[in-house]
């Protein structure tokens, strides 16, 4: 089989991988123009491996691969009202430490990390959850909602806001709207068409939308609206980027993949090379149909002066992340 056999078979299950970075964390934030500032971090953020979570929903935070002396120090509790047990979640490379949610930046973003499987293989999926400035609470690219991870969500506050980003990360909309009744859904430009099903209230991105008042003026978004499936010609991802101004997170979905180098699974290794060597060049030279646009929608994102990155796929970035993100892109 040839390489263009294979790019031609991978590419449409591919389509982000093209921007994959192995970066490590950090611990400062620079202040965003216009926005509050964001309390500087005392130490670097953590991510905690708990062994069970005896009548209470655990919340850690992030933690860096190489401080394992500080492994499980940092623990923030919140203690479900329900009082119920819980059992940790399975550990993967894709949820090492089988948190119900990390906390990335204190008090404000968290992440629920899952397994995500293609084909077999763990390509690591992120939920990002913001609790914004009224005490709602806005999930992007939801995750399977069980019992524990709605406790701990209930925990942090009413869910009114769930975000579908892309055509590709629809799968579990309806679970939350359904558990949610009092939230609204917001889909991707062109995803209510694809999803009639889905109870989607509105779509963000084209035709001059803007972000929903009840999100406070805290978001902005790009719609990436310049790639497509080359054999279709019909959009692919359609994705749309959002950034968290208070606190400073870029919110990417298939756009942007962060494969650590080590530490996961043959299968999973493997086809990060295949993304790396294979669908690259596919996606540089037959994906992008308007370049210009592209470039137009990445300087706007970079305008932003976000400081760390939460991708869908892979491993939070939050040391020169606007740099990582441009370095991909040039």
């Amino acid at each position: 089989m040839t390489a263009l056999t294979y790019a031609a078979q991978v590419a449409p299950a591919l389509a982000g991988c093209a921007f994959v970075q192995t970066h490590s964390a950090p611990r400062q934030r620079a202040p965003i123009p216009g926005c509050s500032p964001v309390p500087s971090r005392k130490a670097p953020l953590r991510r905690a491996a708990l062994s069970h979570w005896p009548r209470a929903i655990q919340l850690s935070s992030w933690k860096s691969p190489s401080d394992k002396t500080q492994l499980g120090r940092r623990t923030r509790v919140v203690h479900a009202a329900a009082q119920t047990e819980a059992a940790p979640l399975d550990k993967t490379w894709s949820n090492p430490s089988g948190n119900v949610l990390t906390e990335v930046v204190p008090g404000q973003v968290w992440a629920a990390e899952r397994p995500f499987m293609w084909n077999g293989i763990d390509v690591g999926g992120k939920m990002g959850v913001v609790r914004l400035r009224d005490g709602s609470v806005w999930v992007h690219s939801p995750v399977p909602l069980d019992n524990q991870l709605k406790a701990a969500m209930d925990q942090l506050g009413p869910v009114k806001h769930i975000v579908t980003p892309n055509y590709e990360h629809a799968g579990f909309a309806q679970q939350w709207i359904e558990a949610y009744p009092d939230a609204k859904a917001y889909a991707c430009p062109g995803l209510r068409a694809k999803k009639p099903d889905v109870r989607y209230a509105a779509e963000i991105g084209a035709n001059g939308s803007a972000t929903p008042a009840e999100w406070g003026g805290e978001f902005s978004f790009a719609f990436f609206d310049c790639e497509h499936n080359p054999f279709t010609l019909k959009p692919f991802f359609n994705e749309v980027v959002y950034v968290h101004h208070p606190s400073g997170v870029l919110f990417v979905t298939d756009l942007f993949w962060n494969y650590p180098g080590k530490a996961v699974p043959p299968g999973t290794f493997i086809w990060k090379q295949g993304m790396d060597k294979v669908y690259l060049p596919f996606y540089k030279y037959f994906m992008l149909k308007r370049k210009d646009k592209f470039e137009q929608r990445l300087k706007t994102v970079l305008s932003w002066g976000f400081s760390i990155i939460l991708p869908c796929h892979g491993t939070v970035v939050d040391e020169k992340a606007a740099d990582v993100l441009r370095r991909h892109f040039q």
